[in-house]
């Protein structure tokens, strides 16, 4: 889906009920779409699950591994010493030696 759409386990539920509605199936006859019927769901229609937090939930995952590639690539061409990593945040710069 290249559209971005976020696509949870409720609404999928609610298009089976939208679908079954415009095919005339009555109310009394809808399935009742199981935890398990999702997880199946998913997994034959190849549908992962993100978790999008924060300012990470406007990252395009592709990006980010290229990304992680070129950073791993670095560090192999010119590699690093354990002084040189650094733990940051939104509140501050937290450092110290490994």
């Amino acid at each position: 889906m290249g559209d971005n759409i976020l696509i949870t386990g409720e609404v999928l539920h609610q298009k089976w009920k939208k679908f079954a509605d415009l095919a005339g199936v009555l109310e009394d006859e809808h399935l009742n779409l199981s935890q398990g019927w999702l997880a199946c769901f998913k997994t034959r229609n190849g549908l992962k699950q993100f978790k999008c937090h924060s300012e990470a939930g406007s990252a395009d995952p592709e990006k980010v591994e290229r990304e992680r590639q070129c950073v791993q690539e670095l560090i192999k061409k010119y590699g690093y010493e354990l002084r040189d990593i650094f733990n940051m945040d939104e509140t501050g710069l937290f450092y110290g030696h490994v």
